[in-house]
């Protein structure tokens, strides 16, 4: 484990801070805490967004606070002892504190570098998961995957420095990677076999998961070869929710590592039954994610305050494909609920873009790129019903091979995570 003091850069008045720390996964939650005998400082007024606010300044976020209000960010080692690393967070001003690692009592793992034919990457040290949201909060429950062992361990958020283990619960496949969760309903993304998603009730007083009454969907994507484990270049990404309350799943190559690199990847959109969270392949719309030769490895997602879908590739650039160089692209999608379209792009002309997160107070948007070791930053501009994506900074700030992020509650900082293996 290697932690350091976050390092800041300033972004429209909002903070960026880089935490490193040698692990796959991180997740951000506040608690509603009360701080006696002081004020909690304002927050910035909202951005109007002017072009070049979203780069690097150079200066340094100066919150005027007497006394801190602290919340906690939380990774994963991901190791076959898997553990959850708590860091109590400074509100004031960013800065994180090493508190403690709780196991889940459950096992971590790592996905193939080998496609069964003819590509041998090695194994994914840098991202044992190849995936977004393996650990999430929901309430004052804390979520994690378990990718060794099959299985969700689920803790109960006691204060900033600790966190109790509840229970562990059956992922119902094999290498879960991704967790969901809306409105008390759990969605967990199996990565093993031909891939597949399981339901939850999951109650916040308590923390437990309850599963709902379906058997676990198999993706719609063929037979997946190599499965066991899958192959993480064409492994599916994440499992999240639309604002609608329907399901969104990306899976990077269709059939997984043996049609990798030229197979497609793609968006699938499960609509959700509002009465009992259930679904089946039944209601899927599934849109195909192509870049110009091959497969352009869609990966993680977000959303943005009206509903658009944004989705990072890591090889969507014109011109690119898997393997290419400098040719990460973000897409804005619309109406994803009933038709997915493709309404505006634009290229980080970094490698291997893979995480993404929009920032709703300035409307900027941010991607870690792993082989570039740094952070895009993006402009999303909307007027009226035109939106329009522009990159500002391709490079925001050096990292040494980052992944997932995390953005503060008051939209003041974000959290990169990285490797440090190169």
């Amino acid at each position: 484990l290697y932690f350091s003091r976050p390092t800041y850069l300033e972004i429209m008045k909002f903070a960026i801070a880089a935490a490193v720390i040698a692990s796959a996964v991180l997740t951000e939650a506040r608690l509603s805490m009360q701080s006696v005998g002081t004020k909690t400082p304002k927050s910035s007024k909202r951005s109007k967004g002017k072009s070049g606010k979203c780069g690097k300044s150079g200066k340094v976020f100066n919150s005027q606070c007497d006394d801190a209000d602290y919340s906690s960010v939380y990774t994963m080692t991901n190791q076959p002892i898997n553990e959850i690393v708590v860091y109590s967070r400074n509100t004031c001003d960013g800065t994180l504190t090493f508190v403690a690692t709780v196991a889940t009592s459950g096992e971590g793992s790592i996905l193939s570098g080998s496609n069964g034919v003819d590509i041998d990457l090695g194994r994914p040290v840098d991202d044992p998961l190849a995936s977004t949201g393996s650990i999430i909060t929901a309430s004052d429950c804390l979520l994690a995957v378990n990718a060794g062992s099959d299985d969700i361990s689920t803790f109960r958020i006691v204060s900033p420095a600790e966190i109790q283990l509840v229970a562990r619960y059956p992922s119902d496949g094999d290498f879960p990677v991704s967790l969901a969760e809306r409105k008390g309903l759990v969605y967990v993304l199996n990565a093993g076999g031909n891939g597949s998603m399981q339901g939850f009730h999951l109650t916040p007083e308590t923390c437990e998961l309850t599963p709902i009454d379906q058997d676990p969907i198999e993706l719609d994507q063929g037979n997946v070869t190599p499965s066991d484990p899958a192959f993480f270049p064409a492994s599916p990404a994440q499992i999240g929710f639309t604002p609608e309350g329907n399901i969104v799943v990306t899976i990077k190559v269709n059939g997984g590592g043996q049609n990798f690199p030229s197979g497609e990847g793609s968006l699938n959109v499960y609509s959700i039954n509002p009465e009992n969270g259930t679904t089946t392949n039944e209601f899927l719309t599934q849109t195909n994610v192509n870049g110009t030769s091959g497969s352009s490895v869609p990966f993680s997602f977000d959303f943005d305050d009206k509903g658009n879908l944004l989705l990072v590739e890591a090889f969507g650039a014109s011109g690119g494909g898997p393997g290419h160089p400098n040719a990460g692209a973000v897409s804005v999608n619309a109406d994803i609920d009933s038709a997915p379209m493709d309404v505006t792009a634009d290229n980080t002309t970094q490698t291997t873009s893979c995480w993404i997160i929009y920032n709703p107070k300035n409307s900027c948007v941010y991607t870690t790129n792993n082989g570039g070791s740094s952070i895009s930053a993006f402009l999303l501009k909307k007027k009226k019903k035109k939106v329009e994506l522009e990159l500002i900074d391709a490079v925001a700030a050096t990292l040494n091979n980052p992944l997932d992020m995390a953005l503060s509650h008051d939209y003041k900082y974000l959290y990169a995570l990285a490797s440090g293996h190169h």
